[in-house]
């Protein structure tokens, strides 16, 4: 079920995209033909009777687009028709490009936002689980989150600080802590690791949700979402420089396994993935790569600069092979991730 959620969440970011696409067409007169979530032959298909536009659902769950008139510059009319792509001024073709990304830009933010006015996490001074570490020694001792420890070794104690303390003091000694669990006290006997002299034993400290107002809300977004491109770039530079660590491709498969591992830590960590998520295919689709949208606004920009169209040849001819570079790395990765572990 967790994996089925999943993949309806990241089906929904790229129907925004493409609905960005389409609302901005349409917005500036162009005709939108198709729009389509998935790739290839429709399993699903619906014609609107008053606009004409075709809906379908792809057999190829890869992604999605949305067909627009006169945006393969070979088509009939595709430089004369007062509706197609090509004969409309740049700056409406570049809104057209621009907003498929914006609208994964703005779910992201929207996101962060209502995460931010439900509660900022801020860290509690208390002697409680705030969360267990996989195959840790408190998971083996049978520790859970939220269980509160009130004796360390028949010592009181109340706060993470003292808890923490304790527990660096003791590196590969058991020791005894006594629990409260949902009213009820029981004695959990624990080793800590001796991890280069420190005790742990692979508990988090818990965390409190802080109430703040929509202002102070849409501030904590926006840094969220300035953090992730800055650190993004921050990446792109290091890895170009030669000084960043190597970076493992994640294709399809791998992200609705990181989603379903985030739904099961809870609703609030799978909400966060789902907004990092549309922040990277706003980033992702801005690439100056052809087929993307940025790749297609390059074409844009020399248009701009020197004032003449690419040859048409040239930009369906590039559109059409980094299309199929696309799909085939995706195919790869996706072949890895399934076979491969």
């Amino acid at each position: 079920m967790n994996h089925l959620i999943s993949i309806f969440a990241v089906g929904i970011l790229i129907a925004l995209h493409e609905l960005g696409h389409f609302t901005a067409a349409r917005r500036v007169g162009m005709t939108v033909i198709r729009y389509s979530i998935g790739l290839l032959h429709s399993v699903v298909s619906w014609t609107s009777k008053k606009s004409g536009v075709v809906y379908q659902i792809g057999i190829l769950p890869l992604g999605g687009f949305v067909q627009i008139k006169g945006m393969n510059p070979f088509e009939k009319d595709a430089f004369e028709a007062p509706d197609s792509y090509q004969n409309k001024s740049p700056w409406r073709r570049f809104i057209v490009l621009f907003a498929g990304p914006f609208a994964n830009l703005l779910v992201g933010w929207l996101l962060y936002f209502s995460l931010a006015m439900s509660g900022i996490p801020d860290r509690a001074d208390e002697a409680r689980v705030g969360m267990v570490v996989a195959g840790g020694p408190a998971e083996a001792a049978g520790l859970q989150t939220d269980d509160r420890v009130m004796r360390f070794n028949g010592e009181s104690l109340s706060t993470w600080s003292e808890l923490a303390d304790r527990l660096h003091k003791h590196p590969g000694q058991e020791v005894v802590l006594e629990i409260e669990r949902e009213g009820q006290q029981m004695t959990v006997r624990v080793t800590p690791e001796d991890k280069n002299g420190v005790g742990l034993i692979g508990i988090g400290q818990p965390t409190r949700l802080v109430r703040v107002p929509p202002h102070q809300a849409a501030v904590v977004a926006t840094a969220k979402c300035v953090q992730i491109v800055t650190d993004m770039f921050g990446a792109i530079g290091a890895k170009l420089s030669g000084t960043g660590a190597s970076v493992q491709a994640v294709g399809p498969v791998g992200i609705i396994r990181m989603a379903a591992s985030a739904f099961d830590s809870g609703l609030r960590y799978f909400l966060n993935l789902v907004a990092y998520l549309s922040i990277m295919l706003f980033l992702f689709n801005l690439l100056p790569f052809p087929a993307l949208d940025g790749g297609r606004g390059m074409f844009l920009l020399f248009e701009v600069i020197t004032r003449r169209r690419p040859s048409p040849r040239v930009d369906a001819i590039a559109n059409m092979v980094g299309f199929f570079i696309l799909i085939g790395l995706l195919l790869i990765i996706t072949a890895g991730e399934l076979f491969g572990g």
